[in-house]
């Protein structure tokens, strides 16, 4: 395992795995969700930086609960503390100290009044001595820390699946919901997006434009003969794999494609090829087929290109165009994969999902292509791809995705009422655990018969 692939491992997914977080964490602090942590990593916590400012109502009046004052997890709405009060220096009622207390006994409590809604309203009096007051609203502050797994980022928002508490997730509209859900995908086109503009900025390589033996523009490139099909035109003529082909009749092929269309506009005609052989300059001479027999070709020649490729560099305002167009090219690839492979398009194990290891494994090969290449082209791209395909990932209508979750949020337009937290609890779980199943099976294969790596070194050659 190469410490250089690891690092970049870890600081590709945290990136995108933090941007993905971050959509959430911004939009939920938008939509008034009361977001309880967010984090550089995954827990356990390493260390709190700092925390927001919040607010707690204790007997109708309500504090401010400043940055410097813990607030455990204990201390909830409806639930009991003990609070010491004060006022700061802009004369804002604030508590100094807040702690919970459990529910009482109550022949641990002095005398106290009690009304039918609230058999605890009043000012009561803890078996240690200590004034005690309900929580009628709670507004925890947000608490910014890191932890320890450096992957990516983490937000805790409160009650997810518990509608009770105002301030929670599962408490807000349909539409506050679905913004939260959909914001960390979107957060990830945005990403995708800057990188993919980073790739143009960095030296896209592109085949050097210039006009063929027609007139018309065309990419520079060697055509050069792979394989010669025997008793065709070709290998009666005397041509030999490795030939390369510099044109016909005079003319000039560097461009690919031009040997192909001279060829299909003389059918039936008498033509002299010129080629480089081990630097010595032949001709030879044929005469393509009119009907040749089905995959030979009217001469009988395999053929491919060896492209002149230089490094263009955009400047930021069409960076930002190309990133935008790159993006959308593949997150619509995405959708229209798997209706390529039903057509068969494609094959099959081209769409074949990867997990954790074949991201390593790609990782490793865009990070060596950049290191021997000295360019940083293989590794933006390759992350600006990985954080589209998450975006995409994300929105799948799976149990435990943010996908799912959106799903039940239209389920419950559709029919008016909501499936219970609970329900729906329990249906993200059982998903959660498919899915794991599901990344065992992948990972099996990615370890078994690892995708092939993308030929970076080939770009030049």
């Amino acid at each position: 395992m190469s410490i250089v692939t690891l690092l970049a491992f870890i600081v590709i997914l945290s990136i995108l795995v933090f941007v993905h977080e971050l959509g959430h964490f911004l939009v939920a602090k938008w939509g008034g969700i009361t977001v309880e942590e967010f984090a550089i990593g995954f827990p356990p916590r390493m260390i709190k930086l700092w925390q927001d400012e919040g607010s707690i109502t204790l007997e109708g009046q309500e504090y401010v609960i400043p940055r410097n004052i813990e607030v455990g997890r204990a201390v909830q709405s409806g639930g009991l503390v003990y609070a010491e009060t004060d006022t700061d220096e802009n004369g804002r009622a604030i508590v100094t100290k807040l702690e919970a207390i459990e529910p009482p006994e109550i022949n641990g409590y002095t005398e106290h009044e009690t009304t039918q809604s609230n058999p605890w309203q009043g000012k009561l009096v803890s078996a240690e001595g200590r004034p005690t007051k309900m929580v009628e609203a709670l507004v925890r502050p947000t608490e910014y820390s890191v932890n320890w797994i450096p992957l990516g980022g983490y937000v805790r928002m409160l009650g997810e699946e518990d509608p009770t508490d105002p301030g929670s997730f599962a408490s807000k509209s349909k539409r506050v919901r679905f913004a939260v859900l959909i914001a960390g995908s979107m957060m990830n086109i945005l990403a995708a997006v800057f990188f993919f503009s980073l790739t143009s900025m960095a030296g896209v390589p592109e085949p050097t434009i210039s006009p063929n033996y027609k007139g018309e523009d065309a990419a520079i490139a060697v055509t050069i003969i792979t394989d010669v099909v025997p008793d065709t035109p070709a290998s009666q003529a005397g041509l030999e794999a490795d030939d390369l082909i510099i044109g016909a009749d005079g003319l000039i092929f560097d461009h690919a494609g031009d040997l192909v269309e001279y060829v299909n506009e003389h059918k039936g005609q008498e033509i002299t090829l010129t080629i480089d052989r081990d630097n010595e300059t032949l001709e030879f001479s044929l005469v393509p087929r009119l009907n040749p027999p089905e995959g030979q070709g009217s001469i009988g020649i395999g053929l491919t290109y060896d492209s002149d490729v230089n490094l263009v560099y955009y400047p930021p305002h069409e960076a930002l165009a190309r990133g935008v167009q790159d993006t959308a090219t593949y997150v619509g690839l995405t959708f229209y994969m798997p209706y390529a492979i039903l057509k068969n398009i494609f094959p099959a194990e081209v769409a074949r999902p990867t997990g954790p290891v074949g991201i390593y494994q790609q990782t490793g090969s865009a990070v060596s292509a950049a290191i021997t290449l000295d360019w940083w082209y293989p590794v933006l791209w390759f992350t600006a791809v990985l954080s589209a395909a998450l975006a995409v990932t994300n929105l799948l209508p799976l149990p435990a995705l943010d996908g799912g979750r959106i799903l039940f949020i239209l389920i419950e337009a559709l029919r008016g009422k909501r499936v219970s937290p609970e329900k729906e609890g329990a249906i993200h779980l059982i998903g959660l655990g498919m899915l794991l199943m599901l990344m065992v099976v992948i990972t099996f294969y990615d370890v078994s018969d690892p995708l092939p790596a993308i030929p970076w070194d080939n770009i030049f050659n």
